[in-house]
């Protein structure tokens, strides 16, 4: 006679250490975070598919960084053998995203004996910003001396404020150019 019965075999539990690579700010929170994995059995390899995050989504050295999802993946079935838990964590850097600024003109002017130049900002741009985020420039601008001429070189210089000011690397614009004018005298 032969015997027979029936047992339930239960997934492995693994451990898993979070690694996580460096990123420039793009506004949100979201890490890429790969696991290696402690306890698998022989040979065996596992795919895995991660969501993490990071604890803002500010720029900052040693950031913490949490793993909120593991999906163990292999294709061939060997997934079903494992279990993991999320929670692991690790830190990583977010990096100053490029922002450069430009579309400023200045108005052309009648000479009044100083260098002030009116500057507009109609047209700026600030090409990189990600939108929603609180970034703000205010700008004064120079003409080169308080002389009448054409094409006169205006400098240019930003004041920046915002919430998000400090997620960024600004490139600014500098200069512009503007006309002084001769101011018309009356004689009497």
């Amino acid at each position: 006679d032969q015997a027979s019965t029936t047992a339930d075999i239960s997934a492995k539990a693994l451990t898993a250490t979070a690694s996580t690579a460096n990123k420039t700010y793009d506004g949100t929170t979201t890490a890429t975070t790969t696991l290696t994995f402690s306890g698998l059995v022989g040979s065996e390899t596992l795919g895995q598919t991660v969501g993490s995050t990071f604890n803002n989504k500010n720029v900052g050295t040693g950031k913490s960084v949490t793993v909120n999802s593991i999906t163990l993946a292999d294709g061939t079935g060997l997934a079903a053998n494992y279990s993991i838990s999320p929670g692991q964590t690790t830190t990583a850097d977010v990096t100053a995203k490029s922002l450069t600024v430009s579309g400023i003109t200045a108005s052309n002017k009648t000479y009044d004996g100083n260098t002030t130049a009116t500057l507009d900002v109609l047209s700026i741009s600030y090409n990189g910003l990600i939108a929603g985020d609180v970034f703000n420039g205010t700008y004064t601008g120079a003409f080169s001396d308080k002389n009448v001429g054409t094409g006169k070189t205006v400098t240019i210089t930003p004041s920046y404020t915002g919430a998000d000011v400090s997620n960024y690397s600004v490139t600014d614009q500098t200069t512009t150019t503007g006309n002084i004018t001769a101011k018309a005298l009356t004689v009497s």
